[in-house]
């Protein structure tokens, strides 16, 4: 087994949160580490850019709930937000991931 492998896994899921939210995840498989993500749906972010900002944020960061939670919440501290929850972010990203049981 190659330990310096560390594959990228790309999932994309879509759910009903206050409104429609997509979720294209790639992930390195070994190290649970976010290579690139993409969200998308008739959500509001306020200014604009801000989802963007969101997307570059999250790379690198641990499919972990208390890491998504915390890096997401810094991000968008300082915007308006209509259409989902960060709660419900982290859980639709975590789905995507297909690891229900994350905690």
């Amino acid at each position: 087994m190659n330990s310096s492998h560390d594959e990228i896994i790309t999932k994309i899921t879509t759910a009903k949160l206050g409104k429609i939210v997509k979720i294209k995840l790639a992930y390195k498989q070994e190290s649970q580490l976010i290579h690139s993500i993409r969200i998308t749906g008739d959500f509001f972010v306020h200014p604009e850019e801000t989802i963007e900002q969101l997307e570059q944020g999250l790379c690198g960061v641990k499919l972990e709930k208390e890491d998504l939670k915390n890096k997401i919440h810094w991000v968008l501290k300082n915007s308006e937000f209509f259409g989902f929850e960060i709660d419900s972010l982290v859980d639709v990203i975590l789905d995507t991931k297909g690891d229900k049981n994350k905690i």
